[in-house]
Parts: C-alpha cells; sequence; structure tokens
C-alpha cells in the first residue's frame, strides 16, 4: 500500500510539473518581463537584476524571456512531432502487420536501412536539404522518428492477430479495417503510449541538437539549442548564456522522462 501511494504521489507531481511546463509554454507572453527579441548592447552579459532577473545575452537579450519563450518552441514542438510520428507509425505499422506481403517486406527493410543510421545524422541531413527553421526541423523529425512506432506496432500486431477475438471478428464478417481499428490496435496501444510518452524527451533533445548544430532553429528565434548554441562562444567568460538553457532542457527532459517511465509502471 505505502509503495503504492509513493507511485501515486510521485506520478501526481509529474502530472502537475508536466501541467506547469505547458502552461509555462502557453503564457511566456505573459510571463517573461521583457521582448526576448529587443537586443541591447549597452546592457550585453548582464548579470540578474529586477530587469533582467537572469541577465542578459551578448546582445543585451533578457535570458529569462528567451528561456521562456524557447519552452514555447520546444514543448510544443516536440508534443506536435509525438503527436504526428505517432499517428502515422501506429497506422502504417498495423496495416502492415495485419495484411504482411510485399508492402510488409518493403516496409521492413525501409526500417532496416533507417535504423542503420543514427537518427540525428538523418535529420541533420533533411535539414540541411530543405533548409534551416523550425517548420523544416519539425518535418525532418517527423520524417526519421516515425519508423520506431510504425516497427513497434507491425511487431505488436504479428502477437494479436492470431488470437481467438480476432478470428471471431472475422467469421462475424467484420472488415479488416475495422478489425485493425478497433480490435486490433486497441489491444497493443498502452505500450505504444508508453514509448510516446518517453520520446518526448528525446525529441526535446533532438530539436536542441540541431538548433546546437546550427541546422535547426534561425536566430533570432529564441530556442534552447539556439541560445547554448550563442553562448557556447562565451562560455568561459558568461557560463551562464550556456547553463541556463542547459538547465532548462535537462529539468523539461527529465520530467517527460519520468512521467513515461511512471506510466509505463502504472500500465503493466
Amino acid at each position: 500500500m505505502k509503495k503504492g501511494k509513493k507511485r501515486d504521489y510521485a506520478f501526481g507531481i509529474l502530472i502537475v510539473l508536466i501541467a506547469l511546463l505547458i502552461l509555462i509554454a502557453v503564457f511566456a507572453p505573459i510571463l517573461a518581463p521583457n521582448d526576448p527579441y529587443n537586443t541591447d548592447l549597452m546592457a550585453a552579459q548582464a548579470g540578474p537584476s529586477a530587469q533582467y532577473p537572469l541577465g542578459t545575452d551578448s546582445l543585451g537579450r533578457c535570458m529569462l524571456s528567451r528561456v521562456l519563450y524557447g519552452a514555447r518552441l520546444s514543448v510544443f514542438s516536440s508534443l506536435l512531432i509525438t503527436g504526428i510520428v505517432f499517428c502515422i507509425g501506429v497506422t502504417i505499422g498495423s496495416l502492415c502487420g495485419y495484411f504482411g506481403g510485399i508492402v510488409d517486406a518493403i516496409l521492413n527493410k525501409v526500417i532496416t536501412i533507417m535504423q542503420a543510421f543514427p537518427q540525428i545524422i538523418l535529420a541533420i541531413a533533411i535539414t540541411g536539404i530543405m533548409g534551416i527553421g523550425i517548420r523544416n526541423t519539425i518535418i525532418a523529425l517527423c520524417m526519421v522518428l516515425w519508423v520506431d512506432y510504425a516497427r513497434l506496432s507491425r511487431s505488436f500486431v504479428f502477437s494479436v492477430k492470431g488470437r481467438n477475438f480476432i478470428k471471431a471478428a472475422k467469421i462475424c464478417g467484420e472488415s479488416d479495417l475495422k478489425i485493425i481499428f478497433s480490435r486490433i490496435i486497441p489491444n497493443i496501444i498502452y505500450p505504444l503510449i508508453v514509448n510516446a510518452s518517453l520520446g518526448i524527451a528525446s525529441t526535446i533533445m533532438e530539436i536542441a541538437a540541431l538548433s546546437y548544430l546550427g541546422v535547426g532553429v534561425e536566430e533570432p528565434q529564441a530556442e534552447w539549442g539556439a541560445m547554448i548554441n550563442l553562448g557556447r562562444n562565451y562560455i568561459q567568460t558568461d557560463l551562464k548564456m550556456v547553463l541556463i538553457p542547459g538547465v532548462a532542457i535537462f529539468v523539461t527532459a527529465a520530467v517527460f522522462n519520468l512521467f513515461g517511465e511512471k506510466l509505463r509502471d502504472r500500465l503493466q
């Protein structure tokens, strides 16, 4: 009982923290004390003050305001990407796993080829071709990350489609699509949801990594990876330019990752 209560408390705290992160992202324009894009070279690299609670960067922009706006971009973009790749990957994987044949064989080859390369390398290549910008970053990550969900859902479908309730549905005359979307997917959805919740943290870090490497979000747009990229040139003289966005990435990714682990424990 005590362990169960502790798990419930921890899970509840994580839900509150995620809700808080989303609220911060939604109300960033209200919470931000200054315009995150307003430059003031006279106040460049200033320390914390009443006007700039976390100081300023090398261009005199408010660090707190830029971190808050960065939360908006990172959190919402990662949730959007996860939702898109989840829907695409689960649908494609379920269809291929159920019908099999040449389409499934082709999908399996595509998955094998794509997983032979690190996902971040593929994303860099795609954004390099398409150009810098948050829209192209989202497209590139969607083109790379759907494979994980397709592979998982395909393997789960293989383990479910031979069960008696699926055979009974076929005998009753239900269509293949109805069986897939009303019988199979509801029975495999929980582990996929857990994987998606864990994937949000990875997506946040991949967005930051692309921006840090200069192929993601473009300056002056406020994004944590881009802030670290700008601050690395001043790491010896102004550590806060790297430390503040780095802590924001760590805390946000850790919260979503812990939430995914607790969700997995509850659904087992």
